[in-house]
């Protein structure tokens, strides 16, 4: 199950998983600043909470565990993936309770060691052990899948079969698959054919006796599809829902096979209200000049690095598209030799592309590359989060071979995006067909807290050196 939260699709899963770490650590706090307030000097009042080291500690633990995904179901679904997360987690934030140690002000007295707050990071490395052991054993089990049946056997309930069969990450499970009449079966179908016309309970009792909690329809063809039988399960309390919206909530994405203008037009979202766009304007400038300040002198090493290496110029201005299709000047710090592009051909970075010198592929691979890009976000042509930007020829080329990808460009193209974060750097058209599932969704359903979400995921994108060509 997923609440809609912001606009953004969050799982249950993740809700549950923060209400119990944000109760453990309520808990952690009582014990030291309620029971025993003696054993440290601070009033229990928020501004001293987040003064003192402890209390820090948490909040640094939350958005670190935040960032690595571990309050994402599909990314510790399964164990090995769980111990990769916890791994990186603790390699992040163990050397932070080391940091604080030296600087706790809490005294050796009931309970609490001088090497606090070394105990909450271990107290943190089992609590996260087990509760995410949990709930990773709960989907190898299939306790925490919801029990669905799809309508439909052709193509749409196709994708939806191989979607479930890619691993335990998604929290459902296909237990049956319904014919329609005038199918062409992709699937193998196990409840017989639903006719419209047929018995009006078939459905019904069939949602029944199977106890499913939603019921997908997955077909194209609207034409023999069981109207009545589907008001009744709705009636019954069945949740019906179209697959587009299924698809949206369990990938976050836009299926852009099946997508309709229809559904564009009557689904919740695109919304543009002038609030919104201050607050993105204002999170745009507060985040870029904070890391500006933050990277600088590793910007001033990487200019003279640069330098060193190979003749010309230290920074890489080259044509983008950006937002209403107006074409601006992005500015990068150059990667490849200065005669990557003589022949003025514009051509998509490959895997050990030769033109990338050897300080370019290391600013590549930990995005250093794309630091003076917080320029063109202070000058307002670039937005923080959003869209990747291209360059003009691979828009009109992508825009004639994908249908809606020149809708990508009704809001500022972005450092950072929901596409980024979750696909791997695109370089063909079925990539940039991939990557606009994402972006539209993001389109769809943009927001400061959806831009929050994506900041905290692309520390893990650097710092694992995800996607980078």
């Amino acid at each position: 199950m997923h609440l809609r939260l912001f606009r953004h699709f969050i799982p249950l899963s993740g809700i549950i998983l923060a209400l119990l770490d944000a109760l453990f650590i309520w808990c952690n706090l009582y014990y030291v600043y309620i029971i025993f307030p003696q054993s440290v000097s601070v009033s229990f009042d928020i501004p001293s909470l987040f003064a003192h080291s402890d209390a820090f500690f948490w909040l640094v633990t939350v958005i670190v565990m935040m960032s690595i995904g571990l309050y994402a179901s599909q990314k510790f679904a399964t164990f090995s993936t769980l111990a990769n997360r916890i791994a990186v987690a603790s390699a992040l934030i163990v050397p932070f309770s080391l940091v604080l140690t030296p600087h706790a002000n809490a005294e050796t007295t009931i309970g609490v060691s001088p090497d606090f707050p070394l105990q909450p990071a271990l107290m943190w490395f089992l609590w996260v052990t087990l509760t995410r052991g949990a709930f990773a054993t709960g989907f190898e089990l299939g306790l925490l899948k919801r029990r669905i049946l799809v309508l439909g056997g052709g193509e749409q309930a196709g994708r939806i079969a191989k979607l479930a069969e890619t691993g335990q990450k998604h929290p459902f499970i296909p237990v049956s698959y319904v014919e329609l009449p005038g199918e062409r079966p992709c699937v193998r179908t196990q409840g017989g054919v639903i006719a419209a016309a047929g018995d009006l309970d078939a459905l019904v009792e069939l949602a029944n006796t199977l106890r499913v909690s939603e019921i997908v329809v997955a077909t194209g063809e609207r034409r023999g599809l069981p109207v009545r039988q589907l008001l009744h399960c709705k009636i019954s309390g069945f949740k019906v829902t179209e697959f587009l919206d299924f698809w949206e909530r369990e990938t976050r994405t836009i299926d852009l096979q099946a997508l309709r203008p229809s559904w564009l037009f009557y689904s919740d979202g695109f919304r543009c209200r002038v609030i919104d766009a201050v607050l993105k304007r204002a999170f745009d400038i507060t985040v870029s000049l904070a890391v500006l300040a933050l990277t600088l002198p590793i910007q001033l090493l990487t200019a003279c690095l640069i330098k060193l290496e190979s003749p010309g110029p230290v920074f890489y201005h080259q044509e983008r598209v950006g937002r209403y299709g107006r074409v601006f000047s992005i500015l990068k710090f150059r990667s490849m030799r200065a005669d990557a592009e003589t022949d003025g051909e514009p051509r998509w970075a490959t895997e050990r592309d030769p033109r990338i010198t050897r300080v370019g592929g290391v600013i590549r691979k930990l995005r250093i590359d794309e630091l003076p890009q917080l320029i063109n976000v202070l000058r307002g042509d670039m937005s923080f989060v959003g869209p990747r930007p291209e360059r003009p020829l691979f828009v009109e080329q992508l825009s004639k071979a994908i249908p809606y990808y020149a809708e990508r460009h009704w809001i500022r193209p972005g450092i950072t995006g929901w596409a980024q974060v979750n696909y791997p750097y695109g370089a063909s058209l079925e990539e940039a067909r991939h990557k606009l599932s994402y972006d539209l969704y993001y389109l769809k359903n943009v927001s400061i807290f959806l831009d929050f979400l994506i900041l905290l995921q692309t520390l893990p994108v650097v710092l694992l050196r995800t996607g980078a060509r």
